[in-house]
């Protein structure tokens, strides 16, 4: 896995299954699982609709106030580790380190968003370079408007 993810484990008190529901940083489904129990024909039926199934990270997060379901929201791993392998351009890593941690959380979250579009971009401009990780993150790269991927 190289972008950073978001969990959310779903327990339910009236019934005995266990769902994992993990979205990217854009909100968008990664993964479900069912990590303990079965789901009945009545839960399937509930919840594989399009009214209920939480294919976005906005359309789970109203479950967090439904009395009869406990979610657990993991945090998402923002760390330079995870930067790191994403960028995919392993040159300077001091550097790199260094504009990291100069960085807030939510322009980490940013800058992480920001280098698949950034890449889909150099894909169009084959005669452009990548920048350097720190170039990247001290100019703000993520920030400049590099069309859609």
């Amino acid at each position: 896995m190289t972008d950073p993810i978001t969990t959310y484990t779903v327990r339910g008190k009236d019934f005995p299954v266990v769902l994992e529901f993990q979205y990217h940083l854009n909100g968008l489904l990664y993964t479900f699982k069912v990590i303990e129990g079965e789901l009945s024909e009545t839960f399937q039926k509930w919840l594989f609709t399009i009214k209920t199934f939480p294919y976005t990270e906005e359309k789970i997060k109203p479950w967090t106030t439904k009395k009869n379901i406990e979610v657990i929201i993991g945090k998402p791993d923002i760390t330079f580790d995870v930067f790191w392998k994403c960028y995919k351009y392993p040159v300077k890593k001091v550097m790199a380190q260094r504009a990291w941690n100069k960085l807030s959380k939510n322009d980490r979250i940013n800058a992480i968003q920001g280098i698949k579009r950034y890449d889909g971009f150099l894909h169009r401009k084959v005669s452009q370079a990548k920048a350097n990780p720190s170039t990247y993150l001290n100019q703000r790269y993520w920030e400049d408007s590099h069309g859609s991927i």
